[in-house]
């Protein structure tokens, strides 16, 4: 085994071996189900920061799960705490540049994601669009604080500011969800579709139905149940093919 191997491995077990004394710096703090349960939205979203925030390695995904699954029953009703949650975090303020308002920023971000991955389309709503419009606010904070970076800073800026500009790009426009819709039609049905024609094909499914992502999970990245992606196809080609009638 070589010397850098020993090394590679020898930093990942101290930083496994760390673990533990991150989550007894922070304490599990978990919740259980009943006060979960009784929780206001508000309540939730902040739980949910909170616990991404807690772990630096995230060893509890069945409590994520469980914050999640309520989260998405709350539905619409979590975005006014998610904003607030997003607009906490300010790179260019010391107060507010902190690694815990990062991660809770970062966490309010991911059930964003979340909602556009496994129940509906944020911006199909006028609530999920203010929390896009509240990213895309803080894009300038971002920037600078990359621009600003120091030499040992400079490279986890740029990170965050072009993940950052990725979040906004999923938001407003295809998914990945939508990629492996498009990936599924070609594979499963010999459907072709240009990226300009998955964007007007998700336009329409959005005003169809704007919780057409619940409507299969992915495996593989492939759709495991694509039939109603694949009618949904046909009624938008029927209807995009039918002649315009004249005034």
């Amino acid at each position: 085994m070589g010397r850098n191997m020993r090394t590679a491995i020898g930093l990942l077990l101290a930083i496994l071996m760390a673990q533990p004394a991150l989550c007894a710096q922070f304490g599990s703090g978990h919740k259980s189900e009943e006060q979960i349960a009784r929780m206001t939205p508000d309540q939730r979203v902040e739980e949910f920061c909170k616990e991404h925030a807690r772990h630096l390695f995230s060893f509890h995904d069945e409590y994520e799960d469980l914050l999640k699954g309520y989260l998405f029953k709350d539905g619409l009703k979590v975005i006014p705490q998610v904003i607030r949650e997003i607009e906490a975090y300010d790179p260019t303020r010391r107060e507010s540049a902190g690694q815990q308002k990062f991660r809770r920023y970062e966490a309010a971000v991911f059930i964003l994601s979340q909602f556009d991955w496994h129940v509906f389309r944020v911006r199909a709503f006028a609530e999920g669009r203010q929390a896009i419009e509240a990213l895309k606010r803080s894009s300038e904070n971002h920037r600078i604080a990359h621009l600003n970076s120091k030499e040992d800073e400079e490279y986890e800026m740029r990170r965050r500011y072009e993940l950052h500009l990725s979040y906004i790009r999923q938001l407003e426009g295809n998914s990945f969800k939508d990629e492996f819709m498009q990936k599924t039609l070609k594979t499963r049905y010999n459907i072709s579709l240009s990226d300009e024609e998955l964007s007007a094909f998700v336009n329409y499914l959005i005003e169809k139905d704007p919780y057409y992502p619940s409507w299969s999970k992915v495996k593989s990245e492939l759709l495991v149940n694509p039939e109603q992606y694949y009618q949904a196809y046909l009624e938008y080609k029927a209807k995009n093919s039918e002649p315009k009638r004249s005034r």
